[in-house]
């Protein structure tokens, strides 16, 4: 009897220093997230209506008056965020290379020139540029600044206007040339259409602007 209650014992023994050596998991969980925020345009469709042919140049390009539309970013309540724009040209294939060079200077290279589309014939119709105008950062005036594609480097940009493919551009609002926190940026989106010579167009046909920018809002 005294045997089989040490061997019990035993047992018990056993089954404990077997309990002992289980394991448990210990996990840490979270997330780092940029403030959430929105961006709208008033009127996303820039309309020249009818354009009189004879008020374009049949020699030399021809500038469209300006056009504008107002925009919008918020972020969360009270949530602040580096935030900036980053645009890409549907129409890159139609592009006039150097036209907005030509007819606004040297800060206007090509990536601040817009194709404005192609004739059935595949003749270029011109091109555009984008501007940011009145920009107002939590109620304050702010200032375009753009990353060219060099990684961080910011360019104070005077002419404020809008490039695609690899540049970014955001606001300061202060007189370091860096991102601002910010909660809501609005002001307006200015356009401004440029006609191809008359010449190297099809004008026998009606000629449709055919221009289209995705504009994306990214977290910096």
């Amino acid at each position: 009897m005294k045997y089989k209650i040490s061997v019990i014992a035993g047992s018990l023994l056993l089954a404990a220093v077997s309990l002992s050596a289980q394991a448990a998991d210990l996990k840490v969980k979270g997330y780092i997230a940029p403030a959430s925020c929105s961006f709208t345009i008033g009127n996303a469709v820039i309309d020249y209506g009818r354009i009189d042919p004879n008020t374009l140049s049949p020699t030399s390009y021809t500038k469209l008056a300006k056009k504008s539309t107002p925009y919008a970013i918020r972020c969360g309540s009270n949530a602040k965020a580096k935030i900036g724009v980053k645009v890409v040209d549907n129409r890159s294939s139609t592009r006039i290379p150097g036209l907005m060079t030509s007819q606004f200077g040297t800060g206007y290279r090509d990536n601040y020139n817009y194709g404005l589309g192609a004739t059935a014939k595949g003749q270029k119709i011109g091109g555009y540029v984008v501007h940011l105008r009145n920009s107002l950062a939590d109620g304050k005036p702010a200032y375009v600044i753009t990353d060219e594609g060099y990684g961080g480097t910011w360019d104070p940009r005077s002419t404020e206007a809008l490039g695609h493919t690899a540049n970014i551009s955001t606001w300061r609002t202060g007189s370091a040339v860096t991102p601002a926190q910010v909660n809501t940026v609005t002001g307006n989106l200015e356009v401004q259409a440029v006609i191809n010579k008359t010449a190297e167009l099809d004008m026998s046909n009606q000629v449709n602007l055919d221009g289209q920018a995705t504009l994306e809002l990214r977290y910096l």
